[in-house]
């Protein structure tokens, strides 16, 4: 049996301008999670960490937290400007780690923290901002970008570090290695909703490529459904279909090309006429002796024979032409 979770929200809502940037998102973190959250970049993953963080507030949703749960988030762009070294910086805030544990981590880094912040480079700052996090001892490591203007031996240091922890982890990274290498579940922010799946990062192309075709699947059925009902007789006014017309093939009519029918009157001495307007156009003239089809191909979809059958039961028997409703004259 999994442990209860140390971090939940549901109905998390965040409006951004006119529109949501994300609605209704419930999530939740166990206490051993290896999260990668992944999404488009301007999807919100960086707020959502913040939320998740609860350095800022939603417009909606309730966040839980287990009492006594250390949350520890480190930013992508740390501000050093206030601090004259990058020690000051580690040590700042009420709720600073002990300097001893901060720079036994600056010592296996490589970095000397008594540097002055306004000169340090961005792997420097990185590095302390790095040895403030992880010296802090949280349960919860909320990591954006923890790689940028590392060089690699500080990313495999820090890749071995956190194999070693014990408590929870969600990280933001364009380092498709270090998510492979460290992630069990991820969280996918796509299009405001979230989705979680319990695979590390190297099994998130394939889910996101299965969600994708399932969703591509269902618009399909959808959009057939809708054109099915729109085509039917009764939805255009024209009555229900004789039984005698569905036997004789009417309901090849009603296919996903169908845009509407019509049922004209012409003039009197002359036969009543149907006309189908469909979405590729196809001529099809009965009164051929040979009965052959003459097409106007569009795109790939022929209006079959059979539609002839279907015409006439729809006419009562009476001869005429199954036609495009435009570019016709009589």
């Amino acid at each position: 049996m999994s442990a209860p979770p140390i971090l939940s929200y549901e109905g998390l809502s965040l409006q951004q301008g006119a529109g949501w940037l994300f609605s209704d998102i419930d999530l939740f973190i166990g206490p051993r999670d290896r999260l990668a959250l992944i999404g488009r970049n301007g999807a919100g993953k960086t707020t959502l960490m913040k939320l998740i963080a609860g350095s800022i507030e939603p417009d909606r949703g309730k966040r839980t937290v287990v009492p006594g749960t250390n949350i520890v988030m480190l930013e992508q762009d740390p501000d050093f400007a206030p601090f004259d070294k990058l020690i000051d910086y580690c040590l700042s805030g009420e709720r600073a780690p002990p300097e001893h544990e901060i720079r036994a981590i600056a010592d296996q880094l490589g970095i000397d923290l008594d540097r002055e912040a306004k000169t340090a480079s961005g792997g420097e700052r990185r590095r302390a901002a790095i040895c403030r996090a992880l010296a802090s001892e949280p349960d919860l490591l909320l990591l954006d970008e923890p790689t940028n203007h590392l060089d690699l031996g500080a990313i495999e240091w820090l890749e071995d570090w956190l194999t070693r922890y014990k408590g929870a982890f969600m990280v933001i990274s364009h380092d498709r290695t270090f998510l492979t290498r460290l992630t069990r579940q991820t969280l996918w922010l796509d299009r405001g909703s979230l989705r979680r799946n319990e695979i590390g990062f190297g099994g998130y192309e394939a889910w996101m490529e299965a969600v994708y075709a399932e969703e591509a699947r269902a618009a399909e059925r959808l959009d057939r459904g809708s054109l099915h009902r729109e085509a039917q007789p009764e939805a255009l006014g024209l009555g229900e279909v004789p039984q005698r017309a569905r036997q004789s093939g009417v309901d090849v009519l009603w296919s996903h090309d169908i845009v509407a029918v019509h049922v004209v009157r012409a003039a009197k001495g002359d036969h009543p006429r149907t006309e189908v307007r469909t979405r590729r156009a196809a001529k099809v003239d009965h009164d051929d002796p040979a009965h052959e089809v003459r097409r106007r191909e569009v795109g790939r979809t022929r209006l079959p024979l059979e539609a002839c059958h279907a015409r006439r039961a729809l006419d009562g028997g009476g001869h005429g032409r199954i036609r495009r409703q435009q570019g016709h004259r009589e």
